[in-house]
């Protein structure tokens, strides 16, 4: 119970996914990359993301940027629940042809999938046995944005 109070209070000024100030993009170069495992079509070969993480006692929050504007237009939210978003954008043309995923067995909870000339990118806490909670998703700077946080 006091692990789920700890995730209660670190999100209840959270809940309406409205931060207390404006998100921006790191200055800095996205610093988690992916590898694209193509399977038709014209691919990129990594698609990257900055993560970004602040710890407190009992949890943390996390944020992924998912930086897929190099190739793709703004992205739009596709769907959403308690665990789980997904944003889709529409591939440039070079990319349009691509089918493929990109994941990681270090970050699990997020995923990119290349389809029907688009690139969607996933944030899911299904699989963390934690307690977690998504507490902000927008679209920032043309990019996917999505905050989170776990308790320990």
């Amino acid at each position: 119970m006091g692990i789920l109070s700890a995730l209660l209070v670190a999100t209840a000024g959270l809940a309406q996914n409205k931060p207390t100030a404006t998100p921006k993009l790191p200055s800095t170069k996205p610093n988690t990359t992916f590898n694209v495992q193509r399977q038709k079509g014209k691919c990129p070969l990594k698609v990257s993301l900055w993560t970004l993480s602040r710890n407190y006692e009992g949890g943390g929050e996390l944020t992924a940027i998912a930086d897929t504007l190099a190739i793709a237009t703004s992205p739009r939210l596709a769907s959403s629940g308690k665990s789980f978003v997904e944003y889709k954008a529409r591939l440039k043309s070079a990319y349009a042809s691509c089918v493929g995923r990109a994941s990681s067995q270090q970050q699990p909870m997020y995923k990119f999938r290349f389809s029907d000339r688009n690139v969607y990118f996933r944030v899911d806490l299904t699989g963390i046995p934690q307690p977690t909670a998504i507490s902000y998703k927008n679209v920032v700077a043309d990019r996917p944005y999505v905050r989170w946080a776990i308790a320990d």
